[in-house]
Protein backbone atom coordinates (compact mmCIF):
# COMPACT_ATOMS: atom_id res chain seq x y z
CA UNK A 1 0.00 0.00 0.00
CA UNK A 2 2.99 2.34 0.20
CA UNK A 3 2.80 3.12 -3.51
CA UNK A 4 -0.91 2.49 -4.07
CA UNK A 5 -1.91 5.03 -1.44
CA UNK A 6 -0.69 7.91 -3.61
CA UNK A 7 -2.99 7.49 -6.65
CA UNK A 8 -5.93 6.63 -4.42
CA UNK A 9 -5.15 9.65 -2.27
CA UNK A 10 -5.30 11.81 -5.41
CA UNK A 11 -8.65 10.29 -6.36
CA UNK A 12 -10.00 10.71 -2.83
CA UNK A 13 -8.80 14.30 -2.49
CA UNK A 14 -10.28 15.16 -5.90
CA UNK A 15 -13.69 13.75 -4.93
CA UNK A 16 -13.56 15.65 -1.64
CA UNK A 17 -12.72 18.85 -3.50
CA UNK A 18 -15.56 18.36 -5.99
CA UNK A 19 -17.89 17.95 -3.03
CA UNK A 20 -16.75 21.39 -1.85
CA UNK A 21 -16.79 23.08 -5.27
CA UNK A 22 -20.15 22.08 -6.73
CA UNK A 23 -22.31 23.67 -3.99
CA UNK A 24 -20.62 27.01 -4.73
CA UNK A 25 -22.10 27.05 -8.23
CA UNK A 26 -25.40 25.58 -7.05
CA UNK A 27 -25.92 28.21 -4.37
CA UNK A 28 -24.81 30.93 -6.79
CA UNK A 29 -27.46 29.82 -9.29
CA UNK A 30 -30.12 29.64 -6.59
CA UNK A 31 -29.26 33.15 -5.41
CA UNK A 32 -29.52 34.45 -8.97
CA UNK A 33 -32.90 32.76 -9.47
CA UNK A 34 -34.13 34.28 -6.24
CA UNK A 35 -32.89 37.73 -7.29
CA UNK A 36 -35.07 37.62 -10.44
CA UNK A 37 -38.12 36.55 -8.41
CA UNK A 38 -38.07 32.93 -9.55
CA UNK A 39 -39.60 30.51 -7.05
CA UNK A 40 -36.85 28.80 -5.06
CA UNK A 41 -38.09 26.39 -2.43
CA UNK A 42 -36.34 24.00 -0.09
CA UNK A 43 -37.13 20.95 -2.22
CA UNK A 44 -35.92 22.58 -5.45
CA UNK A 45 -32.78 23.85 -3.71
CA UNK A 46 -31.89 20.37 -2.47
CA UNK A 47 -32.55 19.03 -5.96
CA UNK A 48 -30.20 21.56 -7.59
CA UNK A 49 -27.40 21.01 -5.07
CA UNK A 50 -27.54 17.22 -5.26
CA UNK A 51 -27.88 17.07 -9.04
CA UNK A 52 -24.97 19.48 -9.50
CA UNK A 53 -22.82 17.38 -7.19
CA UNK A 54 -23.57 14.29 -9.24
CA UNK A 55 -23.88 15.53 -12.83
CA UNK A 56 -21.56 18.53 -12.88
CA UNK A 57 -19.32 16.74 -10.42
CA UNK A 58 -18.51 13.82 -12.72
CA UNK A 59 -16.95 15.97 -15.43
CA UNK A 60 -15.34 18.25 -12.89
CA UNK A 61 -13.94 15.24 -11.06
CA UNK A 62 -11.93 14.18 -14.11
CA UNK A 63 -10.52 17.70 -14.47
CA UNK A 64 -9.59 17.92 -10.79
CA UNK A 65 -7.95 14.49 -10.82
CA UNK A 66 -5.67 15.53 -13.70
CA UNK A 67 -4.88 18.87 -12.07
CA UNK A 68 -4.15 17.31 -8.70
CA UNK A 69 -1.99 14.57 -10.21
CA UNK A 70 0.24 17.20 -11.82
CA UNK A 71 0.22 19.56 -8.83
CA UNK A 72 0.98 16.90 -6.23
CA UNK A 73 3.75 15.41 -8.36
CA UNK A 74 5.43 18.81 -8.59
CA UNK A 75 4.86 19.43 -4.88
CA UNK A 76 6.39 16.05 -4.10
CA UNK A 77 9.49 16.85 -6.15
CA UNK A 78 9.82 20.24 -4.46
CA UNK A 79 9.47 18.59 -1.07
CA UNK A 80 12.09 16.00 -1.91
CA UNK A 81 14.78 18.24 -3.37
CA UNK A 82 14.31 21.41 -1.31
CA UNK A 83 13.72 22.34 2.29
CA UNK A 84 10.10 23.19 1.50
CA UNK A 85 7.42 20.69 2.31
CA UNK A 86 4.57 19.79 4.60
CA UNK A 87 0.82 20.05 4.42
CA UNK A 88 0.72 23.68 3.32
CA UNK A 89 2.85 22.98 0.25
CA UNK A 90 0.30 20.44 -0.98
CA UNK A 91 -2.59 22.69 0.01
CA UNK A 92 -1.19 25.62 -1.98
CA UNK A 93 -0.36 23.33 -4.91
CA UNK A 94 -3.96 22.12 -4.98
CA UNK A 95 -5.33 25.66 -4.81
CA UNK A 96 -3.12 26.66 -7.75
CA UNK A 97 -4.26 23.54 -9.63
CA UNK A 98 -7.92 24.45 -9.17
CA UNK A 99 -7.34 28.04 -10.26
CA UNK A 100 -5.38 26.92 -13.32
CA UNK A 101 -7.92 24.27 -14.26
CA UNK A 102 -10.83 26.70 -14.07
CA UNK A 103 -8.91 29.29 -16.09
CA UNK A 104 -8.03 26.77 -18.82
CA UNK A 105 -11.60 25.45 -18.94
CA UNK A 106 -12.76 28.96 -19.80
CA UNK A 107 -9.97 29.97 -22.15
CA UNK A 108 -9.40 26.73 -24.05
CA UNK A 109 -12.70 24.86 -23.96
CA UNK A 110 -15.91 26.71 -23.24
CA UNK A 111 -15.08 30.41 -23.65
CA UNK A 112 -17.47 31.08 -20.79
CA UNK A 113 -17.68 30.42 -17.08
CA UNK A 114 -18.93 26.85 -16.81
CA UNK A 115 -18.98 27.19 -13.03
CA UNK A 116 -21.36 30.02 -12.24
CA UNK A 117 -19.85 30.39 -8.79
CA UNK A 118 -16.59 31.49 -10.41
CA UNK A 119 -18.13 34.66 -11.86
CA UNK A 120 -17.56 36.67 -8.69
CA UNK A 121 -14.48 37.43 -6.62
CA UNK A 122 -15.99 35.68 -3.61
CA UNK A 123 -16.75 32.64 -5.75
CA UNK A 124 -13.18 32.49 -7.04
CA UNK A 125 -11.82 32.69 -3.50
CA UNK A 126 -14.14 29.89 -2.39
CA UNK A 127 -12.94 27.71 -5.27
CA UNK A 128 -9.32 28.31 -4.30
CA UNK A 129 -10.17 27.49 -0.69
CA UNK A 130 -11.82 24.26 -1.83
CA UNK A 131 -8.61 23.34 -3.60
CA UNK A 132 -6.57 24.35 -0.55
CA UNK A 133 -8.59 22.03 1.69
CA UNK A 134 -8.36 19.30 -0.94
CA UNK A 135 -4.57 19.52 -0.88
CA UNK A 136 -4.58 19.53 2.91
CA UNK A 137 -6.74 16.40 2.84
CA UNK A 138 -4.35 14.75 0.38
CA UNK A 139 -1.41 15.36 2.70
CA UNK A 140 -3.39 13.85 5.56
CA UNK A 141 -4.00 10.73 3.46
CA UNK A 142 -0.35 10.18 2.48
CA UNK A 143 1.20 11.20 5.78
CA UNK A 144 0.74 7.73 7.27
CA UNK A 145 0.77 4.19 5.93
CA UNK A 146 -2.60 3.00 4.71
CA UNK A 147 -4.16 -0.45 4.78
CA UNK A 148 -6.28 -2.15 2.13
CA UNK A 149 -9.35 -0.65 3.82
CA UNK A 150 -8.39 2.75 2.40
CA UNK A 151 -8.83 1.46 -1.15
CA UNK A 152 -11.99 -0.44 -0.25
CA UNK A 153 -13.54 2.65 1.30
CA UNK A 154 -12.69 4.80 -1.70
CA UNK A 155 -14.11 2.30 -4.20
CA UNK A 156 -17.22 1.91 -2.05
CA UNK A 157 -17.78 5.66 -1.90
CA UNK A 158 -17.14 6.02 -5.64
CA UNK A 159 -19.69 3.26 -6.30
CA UNK A 160 -22.21 5.04 -4.09
CA UNK A 161 -21.47 8.30 -5.89
CA UNK A 162 -22.37 6.73 -9.23
CA UNK A 163 -25.56 5.22 -7.82
CA UNK A 164 -26.50 8.60 -6.40
CA UNK A 165 -27.27 9.87 -9.90
CA UNK A 166 -29.76 7.06 -10.55
CA UNK A 167 -31.35 7.59 -7.16
CA UNK A 168 -31.74 11.32 -7.72
CA UNK A 169 -33.32 10.78 -11.12
CA UNK A 170 -36.05 8.57 -9.70
CA UNK A 171 -36.66 10.92 -6.78
CA UNK A 172 -36.69 14.27 -8.59
CA UNK A 173 -37.22 13.55 -12.32
CA UNK A 174 -39.10 10.24 -12.50
CA UNK A 175 -40.51 10.93 -15.98
CA UNK A 176 -37.00 11.11 -17.45
CA UNK A 177 -35.80 8.20 -15.33
CA UNK A 178 -38.68 6.02 -16.52
CA UNK A 179 -38.03 7.01 -20.14
CA UNK A 180 -34.47 5.67 -19.83
CA UNK A 181 -36.01 2.27 -19.11
CA UNK A 182 -38.51 2.47 -21.97
CA UNK A 183 -41.55 3.65 -20.00
CA UNK A 184 -43.74 6.63 -20.84
CA UNK A 185 -44.71 7.29 -17.26
CA UNK A 186 -47.68 9.57 -17.89
CA UNK A 187 -49.31 7.02 -20.18
CA UNK A 188 -49.33 4.30 -17.54
CA UNK A 189 -52.32 3.74 -15.23
CA UNK A 190 -52.03 5.32 -11.80
CA UNK A 191 -51.40 2.00 -10.08
CA UNK A 192 -48.65 1.15 -12.57
CA UNK A 193 -47.04 4.58 -12.10
CA UNK A 194 -47.10 4.10 -8.35
CA UNK A 195 -45.57 0.63 -8.57
CA UNK A 196 -42.87 1.77 -10.97
CA UNK A 197 -41.90 4.80 -8.91
CA UNK A 198 -41.83 3.11 -5.53
CA UNK A 199 -40.01 -0.03 -6.71
CA UNK A 200 -37.32 1.62 -8.83
CA UNK A 201 -36.71 4.43 -6.34
CA UNK A 202 -36.41 1.95 -3.49
CA UNK A 203 -34.14 -0.25 -5.63
CA UNK A 204 -31.57 2.45 -6.33
CA UNK A 205 -31.78 4.29 -3.02
CA UNK A 206 -31.38 1.04 -1.07
CA UNK A 207 -28.30 -0.06 -3.00
CA UNK A 208 -26.85 3.44 -2.68
CA UNK A 209 -27.28 3.23 1.10
CA UNK A 210 -25.91 -0.33 1.20
CA UNK A 211 -22.70 0.74 -0.51
CA UNK A 212 -22.38 3.85 1.62
CA UNK A 213 -22.84 1.85 4.82
CA UNK A 214 -20.34 -0.69 3.55
CA UNK A 215 -17.76 2.04 3.00
CA UNK A 216 -18.38 3.51 6.45
CA UNK A 217 -18.54 0.31 8.50
CA UNK A 218 -16.41 -2.01 6.32
CA UNK A 219 -18.99 -4.69 7.02
CA UNK A 220 -18.88 -6.88 3.88
CA UNK A 221 -22.55 -7.79 4.25
CA UNK A 222 -23.56 -4.32 3.10
CA UNK A 223 -21.49 -4.57 -0.07
CA UNK A 224 -22.68 -8.11 -0.68
CA UNK A 225 -26.30 -7.00 -0.30
CA UNK A 226 -25.86 -4.44 -3.07
CA UNK A 227 -24.13 -7.02 -5.24
CA UNK A 228 -26.91 -9.58 -4.80
CA UNK A 229 -29.53 -7.03 -5.83
CA UNK A 230 -27.80 -6.22 -9.12
CA UNK A 231 -26.78 -9.80 -9.87
CA UNK A 232 -30.43 -10.71 -9.35
CA UNK A 233 -31.52 -7.95 -11.70
CA UNK A 234 -29.11 -9.21 -14.36
CA UNK A 235 -30.16 -12.85 -13.99
CA UNK A 236 -33.87 -12.08 -14.12
CA UNK A 237 -33.28 -9.74 -17.04
CA UNK A 238 -31.82 -12.65 -19.00
CA UNK A 239 -34.67 -14.88 -17.85
CA UNK A 240 -37.17 -12.34 -19.12
CA UNK A 241 -35.41 -12.28 -22.49
CA UNK A 242 -34.83 -15.99 -23.08
CA UNK A 243 -37.67 -17.57 -21.09
CA UNK A 244 -40.50 -15.09 -21.37
CA UNK A 245 -39.62 -13.72 -24.79
CA UNK A 246 -39.14 -10.02 -24.05
CA UNK A 247 -37.03 -7.87 -26.36
CA UNK A 248 -33.27 -8.25 -26.06
CA UNK A 249 -31.43 -5.49 -24.23
CA UNK A 250 -27.89 -4.96 -23.03
CA UNK A 251 -28.78 -3.53 -19.64
CA UNK A 252 -27.85 -6.86 -18.06
CA UNK A 253 -24.17 -6.07 -18.79
CA UNK A 254 -24.30 -3.00 -16.56
CA UNK A 255 -26.33 -4.91 -13.98
CA UNK A 256 -23.64 -7.56 -13.72
CA UNK A 257 -20.95 -4.87 -13.49
CA UNK A 258 -22.89 -3.13 -10.72
CA UNK A 259 -23.21 -6.50 -9.01
CA UNK A 260 -19.56 -7.49 -9.39
CA UNK A 261 -18.13 -4.22 -8.07
CA UNK A 262 -19.49 -4.35 -4.48
CA UNK A 263 -19.24 -8.14 -4.42
CA UNK A 264 -15.51 -7.88 -5.12
CA UNK A 265 -15.17 -5.43 -2.23
CA UNK A 266 -17.09 -7.79 0.06
CA UNK A 267 -14.92 -10.76 -0.93
CA UNK A 268 -11.76 -8.71 -0.37
CA UNK A 269 -12.86 -7.85 3.16
CA UNK A 270 -13.85 -11.47 3.87
CA UNK A 271 -10.48 -12.80 2.70
CA UNK A 272 -8.44 -10.18 4.53
CA UNK A 273 -10.34 -10.74 7.76
CA UNK A 274 -9.95 -14.50 7.50
CA UNK A 275 -6.19 -14.21 6.90
CA UNK A 276 -5.87 -11.98 9.93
Amino acid sequence: MRIAKYPFAVLSAALFTVMLITPISSISNLMWLSSVDMPVGLFSSIEVILFDFQRLGIGLYAVVVIGFAIAFTIAGLISRFTSLGGKYLYAIAAAVAIGTAIFLMVELLFQTELLSGNRTIIGKILHYLAGFFGGYFYYHLIAVDRKYTFVVRFLGILYAYLLLGLSLQWIFTPVLAAADFGFILNELPDDAQNALLRDFTSFFVATFLFSLLGAITLNPIWFLSAGIVYFGAGIFNLMAIYVHGTDFNQIFIFEFILGAWPSALAITIFLKERNN
